[in-house]
């Protein structure tokens, strides 16, 4: 088996790793000792999916996701419209991302009615299939310029904000939802509760479905919508993110860990540190013995980053021979 795994956020920007102290991960480590690293500028996170699958930038995560989710991306554009919670942090907002909300379903009915309304003389239909992917369908032409709410979250929100190409002005229309949601019933509601209020949505990666190449990839083990729907598009299989999907696969495999990039996406540190020990126990450690063993030939370790990214190759021999090399800490690859 040749096993590629893509692991957004296992490497912290370095000032972030002086914040706490280096987490244990004595197998990851060692892999990392041993194997040979190559820098390249990449994309961030989800992008490297599209550029294997031969997409390239503007990437337009809405109508894949739209399908995952059961919509007919078919026709028309999608974007996403992200439900999101603004926060003044000394002169600039701070931008929280839809799954820091925690919607109930009724209230995603009720505020998606409310856009539906408001923007219907602009013929944009806004849809919800889950409380934190809410979408919003265009014709092609009225795309703009966006930026991911990861992107865009610790960073100006006035540099970011969306890039019209057409008759439609996508900045005013996030100013009118974050006029139609403030004061709104669902968010005094919330506020009594103490929870967050839905500040408005944030526009963005539209597009129409892409056309897709086929990476070499046999199978690809991920719980991932995005990876999961590259795969089933693709006619590759797709298996349930374990060790056990890992040890059943043949053949070049892909394998999406996305549950750093989560954690390191909210700040938690200390939560990043303590799934980094568990993924060293359930993966790098069964992974390492494999490669010993010769069940895995070749390991490729993908780390994308915010425009830049490490990758590190492992193969059987280099892993014995190279026991010699010292493991050191993850920050010295920050």
């Amino acid at each position: 088996m040749n096993l590629d795994v893509l692991i957004p956020s296992l490497l912290l920007p370095a000032p972030m790793h002086k914040l706490l102290s280096p987490p244990i991960v004595p197998a990851l480590e060692r892999l990392l000792a041993r194997a040979d690293r190559q820098l390249e500028v990449t994309p961030a996170g989800s992008s490297w999916l599209f550029e294997h699958w031969g997409v390239v930038a503007p990437y337009p995560f809405a109508p894949l996701l739209a399908e995952y989710d059961g919509l007919d991306a078919s026709n028309d554009a999608w974007m996403l419209a992200e439900p999101v919670h603004l926060a003044p942090e000394g002169k600039l907002l701070k931008l929280f991302p839809a799954r820091f909300l925690e919607l109930k379903a009724t209230e995603t009915a009720v505020l998606i009615a409310d856009l539906n309304t408001h923007f219907a003389d602009r013929h944009l239909q806004f849809i919800a299939p889950t409380h934190d992917r809410w979408y919003v369908r265009c014709s092609p032409s009225e795309i703009p310029g966006t930026t991911s709410t990861d992107a865009a979250r610790f960073s100006s929100l006035a540099d970011f904000q969306p890039k019209s190409t057409g008759a439609l002005d996508w900045r005013s229309l996030q100013n009118e939802a974050q006029m139609l949601f403030f004061g709104h019933p669902v968010n005094d509601a919330r506020e009594v509760t103490g929870k967050p209020t839905v500040s408005g949505v944030w526009f963005w990666g539209g597009g129409i479905l892409p056309k897709l190449k086929r990476p070499t990839y046999d199978s690809v083990v991920a719980n991932s919508p995005l990876a999961t729907q590259f795969a089933k598009k693709t006619a590759i299989d797709v298996l349930p993110l374990s060790w056990d999907s890992i040890q059943s696969a043949q053949g070049n495999v892909l394998a999406v860990i996305d549950s750093c990039a989560e954690f390191a996406g909210n700040a938690d540190l200390l939560a990043w540190e303590r799934e980094l020990g568990r993924l060293d126990r359930e993966w790098f450690l069964p992974m390492s013995q494999a490669l010993g063993k010769g069940e895995i030939q070749r390991l490729n370790i993908h780390v994308p980053g915010n425009g830049s990214a490490s990758s590190f190759h492992l193969t059987r021999r280099n892993h014995l021979l190279r026991f010699w090399r010292t493991a050191m800490p993850l920050s010295s690859y920050a």
